[in-house]
């Protein structure tokens, strides 16, 4: 599978977080809209088996989730910044591409510990008000309702990691897909504006060679949204319960699919056997033959030489 870099840059605020699930759902009504359902159901037919694209979740520019490794024991005397650590959920990749054939929690935090890092405050989230509607006489009705925006700063960034089968979907579909989605919006209130974004696809890019296995490198890295894979014994890492809903013309007649349990970006696994891609896509969420809720993962692979 090729991998591929994909960078939208966002115009407008965002409300659903990036997360490699949701985004597949996005791209797979993308493909329905630009090429024709039966576009899709040919590129799902063996989607279990062989599929056809696996995303990352999407990460602020030129940062990567914070590792779930074995906990250093920090001394006494940087407990005040170990608090600070602990909070920390995103650190700059270099931090992990530097030292990726030792990447443990006590290297990481030493780097923390140098730079004395804080996160760059490139994005704010804002509590909105508003008017509850009464569908049954399409006009407001008494109450209110909040829910969360995401804000960024002026032509800020956020970096996807993506693999493809080319025999299966093109580079330029996949790119005519994106600048579908993000000139219709991502996720919720997109009719209102929100989850605008343009985009740049690069095919090469400085960290590509960590998608890569090699056999120095046991342990691996999630960054999507995934499914357990028995190929990978967990190591340290954090799940989720989603409650996923449908998307497209599904949302009307079928809008809620059954719960799931999924892994977060940044949970690491010994790799007991090497593969394209780890993960799943499970066809039970939907209880309707014929649809999958991904829960694929791209990651990339790393040593541990001192554990200590």
């Amino acid at each position: 599978m090729k991998i591929i870099k994909i960078v939208l840059k966002l115009k407008t605020p965002f409300i659903t977080p990036l997360q490699s699930d949701t985004i597949f759902g996005h791209f797979a009504w993308g493909v329905v809209y630009k090429y024709g359902e039966g576009k899709l159901k040919e590129l799902l037919k063996n989607f279990q088996s062989k599929p056809f694209i696996v995303f990352s979740d999407g990460f602020d520019k030129g940062k990567l989730p914070k590792p779930f490794l074995s906990s250093y024991l920090i001394p006494p005397n940087f407990m005040d910044l170990n608090k600070k650590y602990k909070k920390t959920n995103f650190i700059p990749k270099n931090w992990i591409f530097k030292n990726i054939d030792n990447l443990t929690d006590k290297v990481i935090f030493k780097k923390f510990k140098e730079e004395q890092f804080k996160y760059e405050k490139d994005k704010k989230t804002t509590l909105t008000l508003k008017n509850s509607i009464d569908r049954r006489f399409n006009r407001t009705s008494k109450g209110l309702y909040a829910i969360n925006e995401i804000f960024y700063i002026e032509n800020f960034a956020i970096e996807i990691y993506a693999k493809f089968d080319e025999g299966q979907i093109s580079l330029e579909e996949i790119k005519e897909v994106f600048e579908f989605i993000g000139m219709r919006g991502y996720g919720k209130d997109k009719s209102s504006g929100k989850g605008k974004f343009g985009i740049e696809i690069f095919e090469d890019f400085e960290e590509k060679k960590f998608f890569k296995p090699k056999e120095n490198r046991n342990f691996y890295l999630n960054l999507s949204t995934m499914f357990k894979d028995k190929k990978l014994q967990l190591s340290f890492g954090k799940k989720i319960t989603k409650f996923p809903k449908s998307g497209g013309y599904l949302a009307s007649h079928h809008p809620f699919k059954n719960p799931v349990i999924m892994f977060l970006p940044g949970t690491s696994f010994l790799i007991k056997e090497f593969n394209e891609v780890y993960g799943t896509a499970k066809e039970e969420v939907f209880n309707k033959k014929g649809y999958f809720h991904s829960g694929y993962s791209i990651g990339i692979y790393f040593g541990v030489k001192d554990a200590s």
